[in-house]
C-alpha cells in the first residue's frame, strides 16, 4: 500500500508542477518532460493499486472505490473508478498531443478542466486531510498564473 500512496503523491506533485510550468510558458521542454513523467507515474500508481490492493480485479477496485466514497461522502457507489480510467486515458491523449504538437485548443480546454477536476477531487476528497489546504494554496497559485496570461493557455511547445 505504501507504493500505491507514494506513487499517487508523486503523480499529483508532477501534475501540479507540470501544469505550473506549462502555464508560465518559460521552460517548455522541462514542462513537457515533467508532464510526461507525471503520466508515467500515474501508470505506475494504477499498476501498484491493482497489484497490491485490488489483486488485478476490476470488481475489487469498484468495491474499494464504493467503500471509500461511502466513508467520505455517505454514498455507496463505485462508479468513480470509471472517472479514474477516463483520467488515465485523457492524460495519455494529452501527452501524445503534446509530443505530436497537435494542440486543438477547445478540446484541450475540456481535457485540462477534467484533469484538474479529478486531481482536486482525488486529493481534497479522497486524500489525507492535510491535502485540503495544500490544494487550496495550489489552486490559488495556478489560478493566478492563468489570470496573468493575456490569452487562454495554448500549451504550445514553442
Amino acid at each position: 500500500m505504501n507504493t500505491t500512496i507514494w506513487t499517487a503523491r508523486i503523480t499529483v506533485f508532477l501534475y501540479l508542477t507540470g501544469m505550473g510550468l506549462r502555464l508560465t510558458g518559460n521552460r517548455p521542454r522541462l514542462a513537457k518532460a515533467v508532464w510526461t513523467i507525471g503520466f508515467l507515474m500515474l501508470i505506475a500508481h494504477v499498476a501498484a493499486a491493482f497489484h497490491f490492493i485490488h489483486h488485478w480485479s476490476h470488481t475489487a477496485a469498484w468495491v474499494r472505490t464504493a467503500e471509500q466514497t461511502e466513508q467520505r461522502l455517505g454514498w455507496y457507489c463505485g462508479g468513480g473508478i470509471w472517472f479514474n480510467y477516463l483520467f488515465l486515458v485523457i492524460w495519455g491523449i494529452d501527452v501524445l498531443l503534446l509530443w505530436s504538437k497537435i494542440r486543438p485548443s477547445k478540446v484541450l480546454t475540456i481535457m485540462q478542466t477534467y484533469l484538474a477536476f479529478i486531481v482536486v477531487n482525488a486529493t481534497a476528497v479522497f486524500g489525507p486531510i492535510w491535502w485540503i489546504p495544500v490544494m487550496i494554496v495550489t489552486g490559488i497559485i495556478l489560478g493566478l498564473l492563468i489570470a496573468r496570461r493575456s490569452q487562454a493557455p495554448t500549451w504550445n511547445d514553442r
